[in-house]
């Protein structure tokens, strides 16, 4: 299919293949590269990417994850040369690409594309990343929520309660379940899929549950005015060149967490454990403020060496719709584990 600038795929081509495995993300903040693009790219849920091609050349791809009516902007990249500064409005030649795309997103939501209904389009965005925050605001986005990606870290992990594994999501129990079916921009397909870790309490109930995957980046810069020198440092500061490794980064991203009671304690021997069972050292999770765990426990938790030196680092959570009845302000936003690698 094609539209104006634009084609439109439900499978990425190698070139967008190529052009995702070599953007570096984020501005003023971290930056930094995933490696994993390549080798996962073929699994998001019901894709479809827009293109902007040259000869055999991709200049520019957008991808979205249609979830229910409700799209996702899971990449937005551009060859340099056709960037906005971020800082002020781009010259005319690039004005029909954002001329373009605002018309596509506010058509979509008006008149659907093809034969399917668009509600929503939404867009995790690094408040410190004032190229795609610019962007954002041209083509009518408007922030919804906030986000945190809270680290947690160990030098040496120790197994402190039994972790166990399972794919029948039959044995879940109906609480947790409804636990995350309640907030903003849950999908069942995307939530019932794979394999969870849990813990198991004295009387064989759950205590603990989560989804986890693993991530590789390529880290160029770590926030803050000194973050690129300690990129360079960190291989020789024993203790942190065992946490961070910038060349390949590697940790574990937790969906879907869920503690009986909220206890914070529980929590942090559960990531403990799954560190030590999947042999890493370094946790990154990626959670709504409104959480009622992460409220409750982000002052108890000794959260580790990454977290002293990083902070938290919040992510707006940004959407376009003409109408927003669907969100209910008072949830959290739920966040997909395949969302942030």
């Amino acid at each position: 299919m094609k539209e104006g600038l634009f084609q439109f795929h439900t499978k990425a081509s190698e070139g967008v293949r190529n052009l995702l495995e070599d953007t570096t993300l984020g501005s003023n903040g971290a930056k930094y590269q995933l490696l994993d693009t390549k080798d996962k790219i073929d699994d998001l849920d019901h894709p479809l990417f827009l293109t902007l091609q040259r000869t055999d050349k991709v200049l520019g791809n957008v991808t979205f994850c249609r979830r229910n009516n409700h799209w996702y902007i899971r990449y937005f990249a551009f060859k340099q040369q056709i960037q906005s500064d971020g800082k002020k409005k781009s010259k005319s030649k690039k004005s029909r690409l954002k001329n373009e795309l605002k018309s596509f997103f506010e058509s979509s939501l008006e008149n659907g594309f093809d034969t399917e209904h668009v509600h929503s389009f939404y867009a995790y965005i690094e408040p410190k990343n004032v190229k795609s925050l610019w962007m954002t605001e041209q083509f009518g986005f408007k922030k919804i929520g906030e986000k945190v990606s809270q680290t947690f870290s160990c030098y040496s992990p120790k197994k402190k309660v039994d972790i166990k594994y399972s794919s029948d999501w039959s044995i879940v129990p109906e609480n947790i379940k409804n636990h995350f079916r309640r907030m903003n921009y849950f999908f069942e397909d995307v939530f019932f899929q794979g394999e969870f870790t849990y813990v198991l309490d004295e009387n064989g109930e759950f205590s603990a549950f989560c989804k986890t995957s693993i991530a590789n980046w390529k880290i160029e810069k770590l926030p803050g005015k000194l973050g690129g020198m300690l990129v360079k440092m960190i291989p020789f500061i024993p203790v942190l060149n065992r946490l961070i490794k910038p060349k390949k980064h590697t940790f574990i991203i937790p969906e879907a967490v869920w503690i009986k009671e909220n206890d914070s304690n529980l929590l942090s021997s559960f990531f403990e454990s799954i560190l030590a069972e999947k042999k890493l050292n370094l946790i990154i999770w990626w959670v709504d403020v409104k959480d009622v765990l992460f409220k409750e426990s982000v002052k108890k938790v000794k959260w580790g060496l990454v977290h002293e030196i990083t902070g938290n680092s919040p992510v707006f959570v940004v959407a376009k719709s003409n109408d927003f009845s669907f969100f209910n302000e008072s949830q959290p936003i739920y966040s997909a584990g395949m969302d942030s690698f």
